[in-house]
This record gives structure tokens, sequence and C-alpha cells, in this order.
């Protein structure tokens, strides 16, 4: 157990690496022919290394390569269309949760139509994104209901379109012409990461004074939508009820359901569903966490009710259920506690952000 003192922080940070523009990068030179964004180096998180280890992997003369992604599900999702296209049969290797998510497998990828439902996780589209320009024919992705995690899908978009690929959008999709080469982008620099910063957000707006350097108020990056959501819950006070969509921005979660819960009022999250989904059924893990913390939630199919009250958290004894984000999660919610809290694992958080208890540390 991991012993985190309560009490605000004040000081500087840096933004870690954006992990999901990284893999994006990571794809698009590796597919220009361009490997020199391969190399490990400190700092790294896990997802990353785990992009860069397939991407390797892929790279050898092996039709039926061994790709081990980790926990990550952006590895899995996006390498499954592209290894395909490439003629490629992987062995796909999965650790944690992995294996029990929603995955595709693609025996082979032919030019064609792929109709997919709109709910669909982002990262399924964007594979298709990167892969279908590699074929010969036209390709076309169409929606049947609209496209909910737009946001990381224009992610894409951006990064495909500085590698000189082209793509339109059509009425219910997207039209991909086939044939198309990648450019090398290996002067663009990865941008800080919205998703790591919004958990010094969060604690700045329950009392904290942390200031977050590195990153784009322009980026593509749909978390960047974390100071809009956190504005709704801290200045919601004269309503009884504040209402948040998080269906396009699920990693948010956890942590605004935090600064809910020290704000005095009910806070009702929507599109919540496919938080069960990821490295940890993330509605039963921040029930658990906000209970420890005093504060009563109630779960339904598709949202989250958390009721906040003023009073400071209570410390503990915390799970942070293997996942990156509770345990950062938890953090925040130690600066607004009345005691210290024990969290059980704290090394799950170098999936998207090895640096943070290290930066958190050194905050006064």
């Amino acid at each position: 157990m991991t012993t985190i003192a309560n009490g605000p922080r004040r000081g500087l940070v840096k933004a870690p690496r954006s992990k999901s523009h990284e893999h994006r990068l990571l794809i698009a030179d590796f597919l220009s022919g361009d490997y020199s964004r391969l190399v490990d180096h400190d700092g790294d998180s896990d997802d990353i290394v785990a992009t860069k280890r397939c991407l390797r992997a892929l790279s050898a003369d092996d039709p039926m390569p061994l790709l081990d992604c980790g926990e990550s599900g952006s590895t899995r999702r996006f390498l499954a269309p592209i290894a395909a296209a490439l003629g490629k049969k992987p062995v796909f290797k999965e650790s944690g949760r992995l294996g029990s998510r929603p995955n595709l497998v693609y025996d082979e990828l032919k030019a064609g139509e792929f109709r997919l439902e709109g709910d669909v996780s982002s990262q399924f589209v964007t594979g298709l994104l990167f892969a279908l320009p590699l074929l010969e024919g036209d390709s076309h992705i169409r929606f049947n209901s609209p496209l909910q995690s737009r946001g990381y899908v224009d992610m894409t978009l951006r990064v495909l379109s500085g590698a000189g690929i082209f793509i339109s959008l059509d009425e219910d999709g997207f039209g991909i012409p086939g044939g198309q080469v990648y450019h090398s982008q290996k002067d663009v620099a990865v941008e800080g990461d919205w998703s790591g910063a919004a958990f010094w957000y969060g604690m700045n707006a329950l009392g904290s004074e942390v200031l977050v350097e590195g990153l784009d108020p322009k980026s593509a990056q749909p978390d960047r939508v974390v100071v809009e959501h956190l504005r709704k819950i801290t200045t919601g006070w004269t309503n009884e009820t504040v209402g948040l969509d998080v269906s396009s921005c699920p990693d948010l979660f956890p942590v605004l359901s935090v600064v809910a819960a020290g704000t005095p009022l009910k806070t009702i999250f929507t599109g919540t569903k496919r938080l069960r989904l990821k490295e940890s059924d993330r509605i039963a893990a921040m029930a658990d966490v906000l209970g420890r913390f005093g504060v009563k939630t109630e779960a339904e199919e598709n949202s989250f009710t958390v009721h906040g009250s003023e009073r400071p958290f209570s410390g503990g004894e915390f799970s942070s259920f293997g996942d990156h984000r509770i345990a950062m999660s938890i953090a925040v919610g130690a600066t607004h506690a009345s005691s210290p809290m024990k969290v059980d694992d704290i090394a799950c958080a170098a999936k998207s952000y090895p640096d943070f208890f290290s930066d958190f540390s050194r905050l006064t």
C-alpha cells in the first residue's frame, strides 16, 4: 500500500506526451517507411511501449508476427486492420482485461464498404482509416447511427492529412481512396496530453493551485473539454442538478466524478455504458472509491449519479483496481480529504502517465 498525504497541492508540472496523438504519429510514420520514432525513450507510457514493440514486429519479414499488445486497447484495435492490409496474419498477445474487451479479427482486408454502428469504439474506426488507404481499391466507412467518439476520429484525420492521406467526409461516413502513399511527419512533435492534465485541473477545482505547462489550446484531443466540464460542475451551484454527457470523453469520467463528489449538488453523468469495458469496470470502481470518500452514488445502465457534498472526503484504504485513471483519481481525491489515503497499486499509472506520482510528490 502506498500512502498519499491529504491536502491541496501547489506547484508547476509539465503535461505528459499525449499517447492518443503519439499512437497515431507512430503508425503514420511507420506506414511511410520511417521507423525513427520506434526507439524507446524514458517516459514512454506502457501503451506507447506496446505500440512501438508491435510496429517493430510488423516491420520484420515474418508473415505471422507475434504482436504483444500488453493492456493497450489502442494498439490492439489500431493494428488489427493495418496488419491485414499489409498481408500479415499476426498472433495477438493480450494482458489484463484486454482479451475480454471488444476486439475485431481480420483474416484479410479488402477494399469495399464497411458498415459500423455509431457507438462503436472510435479505435475501430481509426484502425480502418489507417489501413484502407493502403489497399488497391476505394473504400467507404458508413455509420448506421451518429458517431459518438468523433473527437478521437478527428485527431486521426488530422494526422492522416499531415501524412498526405486524403479522406473525404460523406453524409454518413468517410470515403477512402485506395493506393495512397504515406509521407513521414518526423518533424511533428507529440502534443501534451489533455487526458493526463485533467487530473491536475481536477485538483485545482477542489482547491489546489497547480500550473500545467505544455498544452495546446487548439488541440484536436477530445479531452480538452475537461476545462468546460469542470466549469459546469463548479459553477452550477445555483442549480440542484448538473448533467454531463461523457460519451465522447469517457477517460475524463473518473476525475470528473471525484470533483462532482466535492461540490454541494447532484451531478448526473450520462453516456457511461462503455465505461464498464475499460481497464476496469470504471462504474463499479468509482462507486467503490466515492463510497469510501463518504459520498453517495447511483449507477444505472447508461448513467451515474453523484450526490456531492462540501465536506472533506474520508481517508482510508483504497483499491485502484489496477486501472491507471482510477489510481490518479484517488490522488485527486486526497487533495480534498481529511486524512491520508492508502492505495494498493499506483504503478498502474504507468499505462498512460509514468511520472504522475513522482510529479505529484514534488508538489508542495
